[in-house]
């Protein structure tokens, strides 16, 4: 049987399961004649400090005949804490029944040198546990569950099963991945192979290289640790760093591979259907640009086909038709890019679909070739000009015109296209950003200020922003602003209810504010006899990152993409006196700058930063500049204005000074007011100071 007529087939029974729930009956047999058994130290080397949740793996055996589609499974862990008992009794075994068949060999405790049989197949729940169902994900796949009785400290749980069966969909091609360690130290870690053919293998953060054999005609691999140590992991780190030591094993020996069995996936599905003609054919009469069709069918796509996968057997790899998926106006990843891609291929647009990997597309590189290695899947089109462009139908509420439709940062992607040999990088050059504008009125010292706010948001900010107003109510929406900036300030009061302006044609989006802040003068940290106002662009310290130590052995991660510009302008009570700042920092990986002046009068301050990191991510290599670098941004962040207390509550001192200039020198007032100024000279000295540098009104 072909690969195609096997997903033919397998997609029929899919699809006639998909809202059904088979329970297949757990099976009992003997070890299989060709896993090899594994023997463990009951009592390894590993300090009682480093074991987490009363818990310790003793053996964790995985073991794989390839040419029998045969998996065996068996760990050993024991209980080293009271707390362990409650993990350490149950038993979850997943498995997918249009395609495997679940069968228990043993399951045994061993309790003070004593073997004690607790192998019951009646001890079994079969139930549909829907991981990623808050995702509207249907796998279909099952939990075999069973909560064994009289597990005690100390025990020694050991659990050996199989799986009969691989997802048909990769037809004869095997690939796979482990780790030969794990989050905490583990006795003893084997992983063995039966292949017919040579398998390429790959490792990361380790040199275990496998003892190759042969068994009956076949070739074997076999890679063991023993007393595995748990990797270091530290704060901050990419998503995308892969800290265990993996191991990577596939028969793909190229991409341009793994593009072959994409194209036999994403084949052809027959003549489009009548009613899909139309929905083209209403485009196509609407819209003469070919930009407008891109945008528009991106549109459809995404705002009129909900996202829900039904991803049984080959159901997780293989589409439905793009005729199926337009009448039922339901589909996943794939379902939605097949569906885009159809539309815009009979609209003569040059389309593609396009797997990526949303968490290690920054990585990619380090997997060997395997369809296994991707979780999403994206649509690439290639406009008239030759263009790239490329597109996620999984999203909503985008805006823009087509070429500037903002695309996340998924890194590489390997585009399903005949020719194709590699993954490529994906650039985004949709502009990100947001810009803040805060006007703060400060008519009295030590008084209550109002603030109003401006907000633009550009490119996937708009997005972001465009979909939390959609899917939350508006009131919501207020008490969420208005709980913001109580965290900023104390009395925040909401003088107007915020109002939404949103341009989606250029995707900006623009958000009113306007509060009462009664309580923005506080006292002083350090010296209680001044109270100050603090002027700080809080829209930058939501992605600011400042690492903690100078010491690192990870990439450091970094908001990306992240572009953010926050102006604020303070009405002062009174005419100041202030030297100019104007600092830049630009590191490899970002770059701030603030600037801060006054108005020719002397009564307006005006405080313009800006932020932009240049990447996601740290290198170690270039993470001593960073840090020297962040923290000197890290000094700047804010303003701050403080004036002596007993200034601010003397009315009488206040009003008698009122509309005379207030001079910056000491001196010359002194020399001004003779003797008789110097019980006054401290009240009047206004002071704005940033960070450790005092500036003088």
């Amino acid at each position: 049987m072909t690969l195609k007529s096997i997903i033919r087939h397998f997609i029929i029974l899919n699809i006639f399961c998909a809202f059904q729930i088979t329970y297949t009956q757990i099976k009992v047999s003997q070890t299989p004649q060709w896993v090899i058994e594994q023997s463990y130290d009951k009592s390894p080397d590993i300090e009682t400090k480093d074991i987490s949740y009363g818990l310790l793996t003793l053996l964790s055996d995985e073991q794989i005949h390839i040419p029998k589609k045969e998996r065996y499974i068996r760990f050993a862990r024991k209980i080293t804490d009271n707390v362990g008992i409650q993990d350490g009794s149950s038993i979850s075994i997943n498995y997918d029944p249009t395609y495997q068949q679940l069968t228990l060999h043993s399951i045994v405790v061993y309790r003070n040198g004593k073997r004690i049989n607790k192998l019951n197949v009646n001890d079994f729940q079969v139930i549909r546990k829907e991981s990623n169902s808050e995702s509207y994900i249907y796998d279909g796949s099952l939990n075999a569950v069973a909560n064994l009785a009289d597990i005690r400290n100390g025990d020694i749980l050991d659990v050996a099963y199989s799986n009969k069966g691989f997802n048909p969909i990769h037809g004869d091609h095997f690939s796979g991945a482990t780790a030969l360690n794990d989050f905490q130290p583990v006795g003893k870690i084997n992983y063995y192979l039966i292949s017919k053919r040579k398998l390429n293998y790959k490792l990361t953060n380790t040199q275990v290289e496998p003892k190759v054999s042969t068994y009956n005609g076949y070739i074997t691999y076999n890679w063991q640790t023993t007393l595995a140590k748990a990797p270091e992991f530290e704060d901050n780190t990419p998503s995308w760093y892969m800290a265990y030591d993996n191991l990577f094993v596939s028969d793909y020996n190229s991409w341009a591979e793994v593009v072959l069995w994409g194209l036999n996936v994403y084949e052809k599905d027959g003549p489009i259907s009548q009613a899909l003609r139309t929905k083209i054919e209403e485009i196509k009469s609407n819209f003469d640009y070919e930009g407008d069709r891109i945008r528009v069918t991106l549109k459809f796509v995404q705002e009129e086909i909900r996202y829900l996968g039904l991803e049984s057997g080959i159901g997780a790899y293989k589409p439905f038709s793009p005729n199926k998926v337009f009448e039922q106006r339901f589909g996943d990843c794939k379902d939605k890019t097949w569906l885009m891609v159809s539309m815009l291929r009979a609209m003569n647009i040059e389309a593609y679909p396009a797997l990526v990997n949303t968490y290690y597309g920054e990585t990619l590189h380090e997997f060997l070739p395997s369809p296994k290695v991707f979780d999403h899947v994206v649509v690439k089109v290639i406009n008239k000009d030759g263009e790239a462009l490329f597109y996620d139908p999984t999203l909503n509420n985008q805006f823009g015109h087509h070429d500037a439709i903002a695309f996340p940062e998924y890194g590489n992607v390997l585009v399903i296209k005949d020719g194709v040999t590699a993954p490529e990088s994906v650039t985004n050059n949709v502009e990100n950003l947001v810009e803040v504008y805060d006007t703060f009125d400060l008519p009295t010292v030590g008084g209550p200020a109002t603030l109003r706010v401006h907000t633009l948001y550009k490119g996937a900010e708009a997005d972001m922003m465009r979909r939390r107003y959609k899917y939350t109510s508006l009131s919501n929406l207020s008490k969420e602003f208005k709980s913001y900036y109580e965290d900023l300030y104390d009395g925040v009061e909401v003088i107007e209810e915020p109002s939404i302006d949103d341009d989606s044609l250029s995707n900006r989006l623009i958000v009113e504010e306007h509060y009462k802040i009664n309580s923005i003068w506080k006292p002083m940290v350090g010296n209680e006899k001044n109270i100050s106002a603090d002027f700080s662009p809080y829209s930058i310290l939501d992605v600011f990152i400042s690492p903690n130590t100078k010491e690192r052995q990870t990439p450091f991660a970094l908001y990306y993409p992240s572009h953010k510009k926050h102006h604020i302008t303070v009405m002062l009570p009174r005419k100041w006196s202030l030297n100019t700042d104007d600092v830049t920092i630009n590191s490899k990986s970002f770059i701030y700058s603030m600037q801060g002046k006054l108005n020719n009068h002397g009564n307006i301050l005006y405080l313009d930063y800006e932020y932009e990191n240049k990447k996601g991510y740290v290198s170690l290599e270039d993470f001593n500049e960073f840090y020297t670098k962040i923290k000197e941004a890290e000094e700047i962040l804010s303003y701050y204005v403080y004036i002596p207390k007993s200034y601010a509550t003397s009315e009488k001192l206040f009003n008698s000074f009122e509309g005379k200039k207030i001079v910056s020198s000491f001196m010359t007032f002194f020399y001004w007011a003779l003797g008789i100024a110097v019980a006054i000279i401290v009240g009047l000295i206004f002071f704005v100071r940033h960070q450790n540098r005092n500036r003088e009104f």
